[in-house]
Order: structure tokens, then C-alpha cells, then sequence
């Protein structure tokens, strides 16, 4: 079974992640994280040294994740 942690949100969202938890994980600063929602739940994950793709300024943007639902709703919005 998985530890639970509680953390505080803050200003604009930020969310310190307890240390231990990043030491387990092996995070530090400047790593990326991917946030997804699950059935209520929120979801982050480390992207590791082979998903670290450049974030998209456009795809990755939530204003725009939440009006661009198709591959052709983006080539419309281009």
C-alpha cells in the first residue's frame, strides 16, 4: 500500500511535494511532472530521462487542452 501524504495548496496552485517523497522518487528541481485527473483523483508523474520531451507551448497549454478536443479542431485553431 502506497503512503498518504497531505500537502497544502498554495498561490497559483503550487504544491510542495514532502521530501522523502522526493528522494524516494529520485526528483529534484526543474524535473518534469505529468498531471492527469482520474476519476476525481489527481495523478502526477515523473516523466523519466526518456519522456522528457520539450513541453509543447501550444499543445501543453491547459487553455488550449481544454478548447482543442480533435486533430481537427487544432489544424482550425492554427
Amino acid at each position: 500500500m502506497t503512503e498518504r501524504m497531505t500537502v497544502l495548496l498554495q498561490d497559483e496552485g503550487m504544491l510542495i511535494l514532502p521530501p522523502e517523497l522526493r528522494t524516494r522518487l529520485g526528483l529534484k528541481a526543474g524535473d518534469l511532472l505529468d498531471v492527469s485527473e482520474l476519476n476525481g483523483a489527481i495523478v502526477l508523474s515523473p516523466r523519466r530521462a526518456r519522456d522528457r520531451t520539450p513541453v509543447d507551448p501550444v499543445v501543453d497549454d491547459p487553455q488550449f487542452q481544454s478548447k482543442l478536443k480533435s486533430i481537427q479542431d487544432m489544424l482550425e485553431n492554427l
